[in-house]
């Protein structure tokens, strides 16, 4: 079931990759080993698609934290801004992940919904097993009624 819901401003700690289509399957695996390699603490992780630009894609590979984390070396810190998202929740090998944000763009087509490619998904383990993950597609703020 897809549904829209708004996420609060959160804290993104991680692996930044920036690299063409053709070699995100080498290197976001690549980040996700490195990310796992290191002593964060962390038990919950996720994967941020920030943009596509030129043909580069910009993901981070991390983990939640607070404000306040420190950011091991070699790392990044993002900030995760507050706004709505269309959610599903897929349950499977990773390989259903893609097939389940193209869902999440067509219901925002015929819903009338401006996705954007600002992607939240939750769910990653070490070692990234199949299970329960939360996809999220950013939405384009509303614009304001006039007057």
């Amino acid at each position: 079931m897809i549904e829209t819901v708004e996420l609060p401003e959160m804290i993104a700690i991680g692996v930044l990759v920036e690299a063409p289509w053709d070699a995100l399957p080498k290197a976001v695996p690549a980040a996700w080993t490195r990310l796992f390699e290191t002593d964060t603490g962390a038990s919950s992780f996720l994967e941020v698609s920030l943009s596509r630009e030129d043909g580069v894609y910009r993901e981070l590979v991390g983990y939640l934290a607070a404000k306040k984390t420190e950011v091991p070396d070699g790392m990044t810190r993002i900030v995760i801004p507050a706004q709505r998202y269309l959610r599903l929740h897929h349950d499977g090998p990773l390989a259903g992940i893609a097939g389940g944000f193209e869902k999440l763009y067509a219901h925002a087509a015929v819903a009338g919904l401006k996705a954007t490619d600002y992607k939240l998904d939750f769910g990653y383990l070490p070692g990234l097993p199949p299970g329960r993950h939360e996809l999220h597609v950013a939405l384009e703020p509303e614009p304001l009624p006039l007057g």
